[in-house]
């Protein structure tokens, strides 16, 4: 292989000098920086799944529909009511105990990644003995 490349002319061999810097300055790099991005991407799925565990919160978001939501969120508290506003915006009204706030956050932090939604506005708190009322509406996305 030497001997060939001797036998080269000097453009021959300008040119096989300039693509391996190319191969040294362009694609090594590059190469190394994927490589990079691909663990950076598998720690932060790792790390979506383990919030995900912890939250309860299925992979797929699902597309609201007032029946499967009342049918959600009624296992978690005492009365769920959704009343439709207009074609994409919800009245809901939740009430449960005291003790069960906690969850209530929980279930409001994750409330985007369960269904398409957004909170607009306000979340209404009414407290009345060891019952705690919350109103607020949201919005299909």
């Amino acid at each position: 292989m030497l001997e060939n490349l001797k036998n080269q002319s000097m453009v021959t061999k300008i040119l096989y000098l300039l693509s391996l810097l190319l191969f040294i300055l362009w694609v090594i790099p590059s190469m190394v920086s994927y490589y990079s991005d691909m663990e950076q991407y598998k720690g932060s799925q790792q790390e979506i799944a383990k919030l995900a565990s912890k939250y309860g919160v299925n992979d797929k978001t699902q597309t609201f529909s007032k029946e499967l939501f009342e049918q959600n969120v009624e296992t978690l508290f005492e009365r769920v009511t959704v009343k439709r506003v207009d074609e994409k915006r919800y009245s809901i009204d939740i009430k449960m105990k005291r003790e069960d706030l906690k969850s209530f956050h929980n279930f409001i932090d994750t409330l985007s990644l369960r269904y398409y939604v957004q909170i607009d506005g306000e979340l209404k708190f009414k407290a009345k003995d060891d019952d705690v009322n919350v109103s607020f509406v949201i919005s299909k996305l």
